[in-house]
């Protein structure tokens, strides 16, 4: 768990902020200006849950030294459907969770007022974040997505958050784009979340290098099933290898397609990309957006611009901070 900045007095009054994700679970430590104190990150339980996240968090304040007694609040996002209540709904990426009251629980186990305690999901938080601050600051309506272990999202009309009747609108990661598509954890084929999160896009390389034995991605994993990610795709088509740039070039088209169906929905003026994903930029950015303006309605997708998010690891932390 690296250590960004640390180091709190035990008398600052301080709010925290909780990113916890399929992969990672990341925790920033803010002062009453906003200003991030201190930042670490551990990995996700894979088993456990709830019960595990809480022994992780334990660990994360322990390194950051600080305690409850020292915060005013604490937001926490969650990769998954979150009820007005912010009771936690089976989050799909987050095994062994099921229906969690989250904020109780939590509050429990810190001894922490539940009152002070703000439950929401992940990808509404990273959209504050970039809206308050980032690259979507004042656009409107303003649409989010997250590319990473799952496919979140967000949408800001009017500067609010769209939660519809019970807080679960715009899981835009499970909007079907290919009915004969893989089956996505939800138990639907074809949502975006099956096809362009990280197990979406292993599973597309793995679709193109049966079909190709020369390509230099099987010298890269050294035969190790386990270390094909996005990243090895990634630094495969970098050096030009014609199967990485194939799984690029199907991974662009599936998240163009999404793109164009939220422009045709949402009538958006920016649409901001995060997750780990994105770390692709261009190679990926660029030719999606291409096919999103071909296949959105034109007079929409004339007006709408995509643009990488501004904050990569820290959107989900600023933004349950921010929402306190």
């Amino acid at each position: 768990m690296p250590l960004i900045f640390s180091t709190m007095g035990a008398d600052r009054k301080l709010f925290l902020g909780i990113d916890i994700g399929g992969t990672n679970t990341k925790v920033g430590v803010f002062d009453p200006h906003g200003e991030l104190l201190g930042f670490a990150e551990g990995d996700t339980p894979a088993e456990g849950g709830v019960e595990a996240e809480m022994g992780l968090l334990g660990e994360i304040f322990d390194f950051l030294q600080v305690s409850p007694e020292q915060f005013c609040a604490i937001g926490v996002g969650v990769p998954g459907p979150v009820d007005k209540d912010g009771v936690v709904h089976s989050p799909p990426n987050l095994k062994g969770w099921g229906v969690v009251d989250l904020g109780k629980v939590l509050s429990e186990y810190l001894n922490f007022p539940r009152e002070k305690i703000a439950i929401g999901n992940d990808a509404n938080f990273a959209a504050l974040a970039e809206y308050e601050f980032g690259h979507g600051r004042g656009a409107d309506p303003m649409v989010m997505l997250t590319l990473g272990t799952g496919v979140g999202g967000a949408v800001i009309i009017n500067g609010e958050l769209l939660t519809g009747r019970d807080g679960f609108a715009a899981e835009l990661g499970h909007i079907v784009i290919d009915p004969d598509g893989p089956r996505c954890s939800c138990g639907r084929r074809g949502c975006a979340e099956a096809l362009i999160s990280h197990t979406g896009i292993v599973r597309t390389a793995w679709s193109v290098l049966e079909k190709d034995k020369g390509s230099i991605i099987w010298s890269m994993i050294e035969g190790q099933f386990g270390e094909l990610s996005p990243k090895v795709v990634q630094e495969a088509a970098e050096a030009g290898d014609p199967a990485a740039n194939k799984i690029l070039n199907i991974t662009a088209r599936h998240l163009g397609t999404l793109l164009a169906d939220l422009v045709n929905i949402f009538n958006p003026e920016r649409i901001v990309i995060g997750g780990g994903i994105s770390r692709w930029g261009k190679a990926l950015l660029e030719p999606a957006e291409k096919f999103m303006r071909r296949q959105a309605l034109k007079h929409l997708a004339e007006r709408v611009s995509v643009v990488r998010a501004k904050f990569y690891k820290k959107a989900g932390v600023i933004g349950a901070a921010a929402f306190l």
